[in-house]
């Protein structure tokens, strides 16, 4: 079984890049990690201050432990100021489709 969350962030007006920019970055940290299948940074089309972050990991687990390295708490320092609120996490359960780990 996999763990998935949708994660909604609201950047302050005029922030929206500079989050994406963050969040991009800090992203890389989990290039190597072959717990991680994805992680998806996107804009709202409609919305013009959210952004949108989709997480497909291995176990709930393996998530709780890529988010606490030290190197990830720069990149969150960063962007928190730059939004409006906590981000909401919306956990799903992928139930099938392409692109997803057999």
């Amino acid at each position: 079984m996999t763990y998935s969350l949708l994660n909604k962030l609201t950047a302050k007006p005029g922030q929206r890049q500079s989050v994406v920019d963050i969040l991009l970055e800090s992203g890389k940290l989990f290039d190597d990690n072959s717990d991680c299948f994805l992680y998806m940074v996107a804009e709202s089309a409609d919305q013009p201050d959210v952004i949108w972050v989709v997480d497909l990991w291995t176990t709930k687990e393996a998530h709780e432990e890529a988010l606490k390295a030290p190197e990830l708490r720069p990149f969150v320092e960063k962007s928190l100021p730059m939004l409006e609120g906590m981000p909401e996490q919306i956990e799903i359960r992928p139930v099938g489709g392409k692109g997803l780990p057999a």
